[in-house]
């Protein structure tokens, strides 16, 4: 059967299905202890900076174990990674839903967390690069990226809820028994590589050398056009990171006025626009001919966006919030940079290809949350809204600069410029 054969196999989506559930667990997982923050400090009587060190340990792991989750991936298939890597985040889990007043015990399970998290994205990226034809990809990585989201807003209000009905180590235990039950699914669902697949990998690798074990990972990363890849995905998914996930709401708050309840929900529209924007961004790149245009128009929407967010500065929520989901639109077409990483390397390398470009983006994305915090600090110690305004000015000014780099994307794929 041929790839194209393949991709319209219902058995195809099955296999995505199961890695994507994965992903929305692993997501979940990922932002959980935002909405138990006080219950864990006095669970370990520690402060809130030793806390955050001993959660931060997730992304420590996190971000380097893309590198090696691409190699694997490409060694052995989906089914034989994803499935070890379910278990570590359950474990993780279980780990932290232990009775203990030891700190270590906390940085222990988010370590393991993000060890088996790590494999998530990729997974679900290299099981789509395998089992659908190269069309459906841009889709497919927009319907992955908006499912995660919707696991990061399953993460918030209602496990929220299930922390103050049965406490926190309950809530724990509750996440691991859900990260079973996507254990199951993986060893049900995720078939092995297909023929063609797996005949593609042994071309390559035909011994367990290391090598050939580490060829597509060289490939990948002496590629140019996977650097400028990766820094366009930086440049449009970091708002996310930065005013998304950790100064947004404090932002709002300063800026507006308003209570955190309702300075959640504006920061929230970001989210939004990116739930929607996603899965419709190959069909956009499609109609304006091509995802460099999109890139292009993505980054300097995005600039601009945040640029009158910041500079002017909008103080009305309404205003705000609308901007917000605008941007997130605007900002979503990032998702097609993995489908573009595909193509820009060969074939035998797509799990590399795919983790690469994911470490980029969350490595730099990571690096900037702390960069933002002490641009705000040498403003201004007391984080008023000018220090706020100073520091996240870096947003629109990081959107510019994958505006230019977006040109430099090649037009041509990994076959094309091999043979000129």
């Amino acid at each position: 059967m041929s790839i194209q054969e393949e991709g319209h196999h219902l058995g195809a989506w099955f296999v995505w299905m199961a890695a994507v559930v994965f992903y929305f667990y692993e997501y979940m997982v990922r932002v959980a202890p935002s909405v138990m923050e006080q219950d864990l400090e006095v669970a370990f009587h520690t402060s809130s900076a030793a806390l955050g060190t001993a959660l931060g340990a997730y992304y420590i792991v996190y971000s380097p174990i893309q590198l090696l989750a691409g190699v694997l991936f490409d060694r052995f298939g989906g089914k034989k990674v994803l499935i070890p890597a379910s278990l570590f985040v359950v474990l993780g889990c279980l780990f932290i839903s232990l009775p203990s007043t030891n700190l270590s015990t906390l940085a222990m399970g988010r370590v393991l967390m993000g060890l088996g998290s790590g494999f998530g994205f990729i997974g679900v990226m290299y099981l789509a690069a395998v089992w659908f034809n190269q069309k459906k990809l841009e889709l497919i990585s927009g319907l992955t990226t908006s499912i995660g989201i919707c696991g990061a807003l399953i993460g918030q209000a209602p496990l929220s809820r299930l922390t103050d009905t049965v406490g926190w180590q309950a809530s724990w235990a509750y996440i691991a028994l859900a990260g079973i039950l996507c254990t199951l699914m993986l060893i049900f669902f995720v078939r092995e590589t297909p023929t063609w697949g797996q005949s593609v990998r042994e071309s390559r690798n035909e011994n367990l050398s290391i090598k050939n074990f580490l060829y597509g990972l060289w490939c990948v990363c002496k590629n140019k056009q996977t650097w400028i890849i990766g820094f366009v995905a930086c440049a449009l998914y970091t708002p996310l990171v930065v005013f998304g996930d950790l100064w947004g709401v404090q932002y709002v708050r300063l800026i507006t006025g308003i209570t955190k309840a309702k300075a959640s929900c504006v920061v929230g529209m970001l989210y939004i626009g990116w739930l929607i924007g996603g899965p419709l961004a190959g069909y956009v790149a499609t109609l304006i001919g091509g995802r460099r245009k999109l890139f292009i128009v993505s980054c300097l929407a995005a600039s601009l966006i945040l640029g009158i967010i910041f500079l002017l500065p909008v103080k009305s929520p309404l205003a705000l919030g609308i901007l917000l989901f605008i941007c997130g639109i605007k900002s979503s077409p990032q998702v097609l940079c993995f489908a573009a990483s595909l193509e820009a390397n060969p074939p035998f390398a797509k799990g590399s290809a795919i983790a690469t470009v994911n470490m980029i983006v969350m490595l730099l994305g990571g690096l900037f949350q702390p960069i933002v915090g002490k641009l705000m600090h040498s403003s201004n110690a007391s984080y008023d809204v000018d220090s706020f305004r100073f520091a996240l000015t870096s947003l629109p000014l990081l959107a510019l600069l994958g505006f230019f780099a977006a040109f430099f994307i090649s037009k041509k794929g990994y076959k094309e410029r091999a043979n000129n």
